[in-house]
């Protein structure tokens, strides 16, 4: 009973036990712990969730603070996931909308996703638990998702325009860099500007650009 009205204020419920009087409980509760030492029952340990091998109290402690690392870790991950798609993004859309030469190829951004990225992603996952990571309430599970708005707005809003913005300045600089104005790549003349070794002369700035030395922008720009 005691279980129930908990959980009828909306509390997640961990009981420990041992005995068959407590099975109920452990069956009733959101988290049944039961401990391993040899005088507990069976029945107590088919209906918990957990099983204490070492008998210590404090091991349930110890699981609490390597969920709550377990959670904050997964979620760095996947802020830093969704904040590198941004500049991948950002090349393709003024592509498609501006005609601008493709910033990233199909074949970069696989090399991105599967070399580059990976490592740092997976690193995430061995971070230390931050030092006041058992003094925060529990986290409430209708609100504190791992992925929600705030999450969202930070890798798509924040972080992911911000790398994308000065990933394509940067892209931008290479065309500069070689007297290139920017205005004559939105809406060029023909869609094979910067396309390869079959590419038509590119007039900019009063200069011709061959196939050549267009392929060889294009490629210090994707580097």
């Amino acid at each position: 009973e005691i279980v129930e009205r908990l959980q009828t204020r909306g509390e997640i419920v961990a009981v420990t036990g041992d005995g068959v009087n407590d099975a109920p409980a452990l069956k009733a509760a959101d988290i049944g712990v039961a401990m391993g030492n040899p005088n507990a029952s069976d029945v107590a340990r088919d209906a918990a969730d957990i099983i204490i091998l070492d008998d210590d109290f404090c091991s349930i402690v110890s699981a609490i603070r390597e969920g709550r690392l377990l959670f904050d870790n997964l979620k760095k991950s996947v802020v830093y996931t969704l904040t590198h798609l941004v500049p991948e993004m950002v090349p393709v859309f003024l592509n498609i909308i501006l005609l601008f030469p493709l910033g990233l190829s199909s074949l970069l951004i696989l090399t991105i996703d599967l070399g580059s990225e990976l490592v740092p992603a997976i690193s995430l996952a061995y971070e230390e638990a931050e030092n006041a990571i058992m003094s925060r309430a529990p986290r409430n599970i209708h609100k504190d998702r791992m992925v929600t708005w705030q999450v969202l707005c930070h890798s798509y809003l924040f972080a992911g325009m911000m790398e994308g913005l000065f990933s394509i300045l940067a892209f931008f600089c290479v065309f500069w860099a070689n007297g290139v104005n920017l205005a004559d790549l939105c809406f060029p003349d023909s869609r094979l500007f910067f396309s390869g070794s079959d590419a038509p002369i590119f007039r900019s700035n009063g200069r011709d650009y061959s196939a050549d030395e267009q392929t060889k922008i294009l490629s210090v720009g994707n580097s």
